[in-house]
C-alpha cells in the first residue's frame, strides 16, 4: 500500500519533479529518465499481477512505451523524451475508456454499479448503461484533447509552460470536468423514475405531500408528484366521494383497512372498486396482511354467488342491491377514524373509542392509538386471482402471485418507465383486468407517477387533459370512437403517451390517433394468464417485438408458447394465437385458433355465453358466434326445447330477444351480449355431424327479413338444403290472386339466388333461365325445403321445392350465372 502511493505521487507530481529537478536542482535528462524508469518497473509490477488478458497487454504496451522513452532520455541525454509521460497516460486512459465501448460495460457503467449495487437489478438499467456510456465516450473525447495538449506542450513552448499545464492545468480540467458530469448526472438521475416495488413499499417511500391520485374535476399540481397536494373537492361522474390524495393520506387509508381485514377472520376477499384510489387502497391492504385478493370486474349478482363462498368477504365502493354481503370502502375509511389522529395513528383506541393525541415525539402513546400499518410484504406468497372467461364455458379463475407482478412491472419500467417521467396517468380501461390492474393502478404506485382515479368514458374528455403531460392507457376501441368523433386534432401541452391494449389497432384508426393527439399508439400484447408479452407501434410493421424476458417458440398446434419471468410454469403458457415466429424472436400474429373472442376489446368465452343461455332451461342446443359489421358483436342461433317453445308460444321475436338478453346480464356485460338471435329447429352440421362457426356465420350474413324464416339449414360444398316458412304475413303474397295466396314465381327465383349468393358465393349477375317449371303453389305458414345446387365451373345454379317430406314438387330450375362479371357482394336486400 506504502508503493501504491508513494508511486501515485510520483505519478501525479511527476511535471512538477521534472521541472523543478531540471531547473533548480541540477539534474540531468539522464537522471531523470531513471525516474521514469522506475515508473515503468512499477507499472510493470501492475502488469504482472493483473489477471485480465485485456488489461496485461494494455499495461504492457504502456510499460514498452514508457521504457522506450526512458532509454531513449538515457541514452540521448535529452529532456524531451522524460517530458512524453503525461502524453503516455493519457493515451493509456484513451486505450482503456475505448476498449469498454468496445467490450462493454463501459468504464463508467463499471463504477456506477460499484457504487450502487442495486443498479443490476433496478430498471432503470439500460437508461443508466446508455449514460454511462456517452460519459465514457465524452472522457475518451476528453482524453484526446489533453492528450494533444499535453503533447503540443511537449515540443512547443518552454519547460514552464509544460509544468504548469501538464502538473496544473491538466488537473483542473479534470476536476471541472468532473463537477460538470457529476451535475448532468445528478440531473440525468431526477429524469429517471424513482421505481419502488409494491411488494417494498413502506411509509417513508414517499414524502408524505407527494400526490398519489387526482380526481376528474380537480387541477392536481406537479404531474411528477414531488410537491404537496393541494387537496380539492369535486363531484365526478360515478358519484364517489371525490378528492385528490397524497402519500399521507395513501399511507392512512391503506392502514384503516387492514386493521379492518385482519380483525375478520375472512381470508380471501372479492375486490371491485369503480374508484381507482379505492381499489388500489384495498389490493394493497389485502396484500399486505397476507389475505388473497380475488380481482372481478364482473359485478353481476349471480356470478358474484357462483364465486363466493360463505368465509370470503366482498369489498366495494357501491351499493350492492343483491342479497350477498357487502362491505362499502368508503365506510371502513370513515366510519370509525377520527381525522385528526389519522395521520399519525390508524385507528382509534380499540378500548374506548376515541382518539388520543400524540405524544411530543410525535408517536401515539403506547397502549392508546394504534400505530399505522403499512409496509413491505413477501411477494412470493401474496395470492390473487383474476377471473376471466375459459374455454369450457365456466368463468376461470386465473390464480396469480404477486411475484409475476412485479416481475411484470420490472420489464415494463425497464422499456416505458423513463417515457412517463412528471406525467400524469389517465385510463379508458377497467383497472379490473391485467392491462388496467398494471397501467393505472401498480405502474403508478410503484414509479411514483399520480393517476386519475375515474376512467375517461368518452373521447371528448381528452379536450380536458389537454393541457397535461399524460400517459393513457387505452384501447382499441376508445381509439375507434375517437377517430370517428374528433373532426380536429387536440391541442396537447405535449404530446400523450399512449396505449393500447385489449384487441387488435388497425393501422388506419392508429394512424388517425397520430393525427388526432400527436403520438402514434404503443400497443401491448398478453393476456391474463401471460401478462405482457410483446409490443409494437403498427407504423413501424405488423410485427410484434417481444419483451426481453419472454422467449418463444412454436407449440404443436402453431400456436405461440411463452416462459417468462412471470409464467410460473416451466412448461410455459401456449396461447391460442396462430404465429409466424422470427429468428429473433419476433412474431407475427395469424388469428385465434380456439373459442375466446375480443368484442370491444374484451375477451369473452362463446362457450360461457352458450352455457349461460342453456342454463335457463328452455334452450336446446346453442351456437354463439362472432361477427364484424360496423362494430364486433355477437350473435346467437338458438334451438329451443319444448319448454322453450312452450312458453314463447304466441311471442314476438322481439320478446324472446328480450328474455335471452335479460338473463345474460345477470352475468355478462351489455357489451358482449348477443345483439343478434335466430331461432332455428335445429343447428346445421355438416356431413360429420360438426356444427362450423362459419355456418352460423353465414346465417346471420343474410339479412333477416319478415317475409320468410330460415328453420334449418345445411351447407356442404357446392349445395345448399334449407328448410324455409313464408308467414301469411309475408309482402310476397300481397298482390297476388287476393282470394288463394300463393308465392310467386319470381320471389321463388329471386330467393334461391339470395341464399345461394349468401351461403355458396355465386357470381352476382344471372345470365339467364332455363327449364324452370312450377308445378304446385307454395302456402302460406306451410314449411317447404329448398335444395340449390352450384357449379363453379359451369355457372350453373339447380333448384328445386319440395315439400318437406319430399312427396311433393312445387317448383326447380337452371339458372345460369355471369361467371365473367366479379362478384361485387352479396344481395342484403
Amino acid at each position: 500500500m506504502a508503493g501504491k502511493i508513494f508511486f501515485t505521487a510520483v505519478s501525479v507530481l511527476y511535471p512538477v519533479i521534472v521541472y523543478c529537478g531540471y531547473r533548480y536542482w541540477g539534474l540531468s535528462p539522464r537522471r531523470l529518465s531513471l525516474m521514469l524508469l522506475a515508473l515503468a518497473f512499477y507499472h510493470f509490477l501492475n502488469f504482472t499481477r493483473s489477471k485480465s488478458q485485456v488489461e496485461r497487454g494494455r499495461t504492457g504496451i504502456f510499460v514498452v512505451l514508457i521504457l522506450v522513452c526512458a532509454l531513449v532520455a538515457f541514452l540521448a541525454d535529452n529532456i524531451l523524451f522524460v517530458k512524453f509521460y503525461p502524453v503516455l497516460v493519457n493515451l493509456s486512459f484513451l486505450s482503456f475508456f475505448g476498449f469498454t465501448l468496445w467490450r462493454p460495460p463501459s468504464f463508467a457503467f463499471r463504477m456506477a454499479c460499484l457504487h450502487d449495487k442495486s443498479l443490476e437489478t433496478s430498471p432503470s438499467f439500460n437508461a443508466v448503461e446508455r449514460y454511462c456510456q456517452k460519459v465514457t465516450i465524452a472522457w475518451c473525447v476528453f482524453f484526446v484533447v489533453n492528450g494533444s495538449i499535453a503533447a503540443l506542450t511537449v515540443f512547443v513552448g518552454s519547460d514552464k509552460i509544460w509544468s504548469l499545464y501538464n502538473g496544473l492545468i491538466s488537473y483542473i480540467l479534470i476536476g471541472l470536468f468532473f463537477v460538470v458530469e457529476l451535475g448532468v448526472r445528478k440531473k440525468m438521475q431526477s429524469k429517471m423514475q424513482s421505481y419502488i416495488p409494491v411488494c417494498d413499499l413502506d411509509l417513508d417511500s414517499r414524502p408524505n405531500g407527494v400526490l398519489v391520485s387526482f380526481d376528474s374535476g380537480v387541477d392536481a399540481a406537479n404531474a411528477g408528484g414531488n410537491t404537496a397536494n393541494a387537496v380539492g373537492n369535486a363531484a365526478n361522474a360515478g358519484g364517489i366521494a371525490a378528492g385528490n390524495k397524497t402519500w399521507g393520506d395513501f399511507v392512512s387509508d391503506v392502514s384503516k383497512v387492514r386493521y379492518f381485514l385482519e380483525a375478520r377472520e375472512n381470508t380471501p376477499w372479492i375486490l371491485h372498486c369503480e374508484d381507482s384510489y379505492y381499489f388500489t387502497v384495498a389490493l394493497l391492504a389485502m396484500l399486505q396482511s397476507g389475505r388473497k385478493a380475488l380481482i372481478t370486474a364482473n359485478r353481476q349478482e349471480a356470478f358474484i354467488k357462483e364465486i363466493k363462498k360463505p368465509e370470503y368477504g366482498f369489498l366495494t365502493d357501491e351499493p350492492f342491491a343483491g342479497d350477498v354481503s357487502a362491505t362499502m370502502i368508503q365506510n371502513v375509511l370513515s366510519g370509525s377514524v377520527n381525522e385528526e389522529c389519522a395521520v399519525e395513528c390508524a385507528a382509534v383506541d380499540n378500548a374506548s373509542g376515541e382518539c388520543v393525541a400524540v405524544d411530543d415525539a410525535g408517536k401515539c402513546a403506547e397502549g392508546k392509538c394504534t400505530p399505522l400499518k403499512f409496509g413491505k410484504f413477501d411477494k412470493s406468497k401474496a395470492e390473487m386471482v383474476m377471473y376471466t372467461s375459459g374455454t369450457t364455458g365456466e368463468p376461470k379463475a386465473v390464480y396469480k402471485q404477486f411475484l409475476q407482478f412485479e416481475n411484470e412491472l420490472f420489464e415494463l419500467v425497464k422499456v416505458f418507465g423513463n417515457d412517463w417521467l412528471n406525467r400524469k396517468v389517465y385510463s379508458t380501461v377497467n383497472h379490473h383486468h391485467i392491462y388496467g390492474l398494471l397501467f393505472t393502478a401498480l405502474l403508478p404506485i410503484a414509479a411514483g407517477l399520480p393517476f386519475r382515479r375515474h376512467r375517461i368514458d368518452f373521447p371528448s374528455e381528452l379536450a380536458n387533459v389537454a393541457g397535461e403531460a399524460a400517459v393513457i392507457a387505452s384501447s382499441p376501441a376508445f381509439l375507434k370512437r375517437l377517430s370517428a368523433e374528433a373532426d380536429k386534432a387536440i391541442e396537447f401541452k405535449c404530446p400523450p403517451i399512449i396505449y393500447s391494449s385489449g384487441g387488435p389497432l388497425p393501422e388506419e384508426v392508429a394512424r388517425k390517433a397520430c393525427e388526432l393527439t400527436s403520438y402514434w399508439p404503443m400497443e401491448i400484447y398478453g393476456s391474463t394468464e401471460t401478462g405482457g408479452i410483446a409490443y409494437r407501434q403498427s407504423k413501424n410493421g405488423p410485427v410484434w417485438t417481444p419483451f426481453e424476458v419472454c422467449k418463444m417458440s412454436l407449440a404443436e398446434n402453431g400456436c405461440l408458447n411463452i416462459k417468462s419471468s412471470y409464467i410460473l410454469e416451466a412448461e410455459g403458457f401456449t396461447t391460442g394465437d396462430l404465429v409466424e415466429l422470427y429468428d429473433d424472436g419476433r412474431f407475427l400474429l395469424k388469428g385465434r385458433s380456439d373459442s375466446i373472442v375480443k368484442i370491444e376489446e374484451k375477451r369473452i368465452s362463446l362457450p360461457e355465453v352458450e352455457m349461460r343461455l342453456k342454463q335457463t332451461g328452455l334452450v336446446q342446443d346453442v351456437r354463439v358466434v362472432p361477427m364484424v359489421g360496423k362494430r364486433q358483436y355477437l350473435a346467437a342461433a338458438i334451438v329451443l326445447n319444448g319448454a322453450g317453445r312452450e312458453k314463447f308460444a304466441g311471442s314476438t321475436k322481439l320478446a324472446i330477444n328480450n328474455f335471452f338478453h335479460d338473463y345474460l346480464l345477470k352475468f355478462i356485460e351489455n357489451t358482449v351480449s348477443p345483439k343478434k338471435w335466430r331461432y332455428l329447429e335445429e343447428l346445421p352440421q355438416n356431413t360429420e355431424g360438426k356444427i362450423r362457426m362459419r355456418d352460423i356465420q353465414a346465417l346471420f350474413s343474410l339479412a333477416e327479413s319478415p317475409n320468410f324464416k330460415i328453420l334449418k339449414f345445411r351447407r356442404e360444398p357446392g349445395m345448399l338444403t334449407a328448410k324455409l316458412l313464408f308467414p301469411a304475413t309475408s309482402e310476397y303474397f300481397d298482390g297476388h290472386f287476393p282470394n288463394f295466396k300463393l308465392l310467386p314465381a319470381v320471389v321463388q327465383v329471386d330467393l334461391v339466388l339470395r341464399l345461394a349468393r349468401n351461403f355458396l358465393e355465386i357470381p352476382k349477375e344471372l345470365s339467364k333461365m332455363n327449364r324452370t317449371r312450377f308445378t304446385n303453389p307454395i302456402l302460406p305458414d306451410v314449411p317447404v325445403m329448398v335444395e340449390i345446387n352450384y357449379n363453379a365451373g359451369a355457372g350453373l345454379v339447380n333448384f328445386a321445392f319440395t315439400s318437406v317430406d319430399g312427396k311433393s314438387a312445387y317448383s326447380n330450375g337452371l339458372l345460369i350465372m355471369n361467371t365473367n362479371v366479379a362478384n361485387e357482394g352479396e344481395n342484403r336486400e
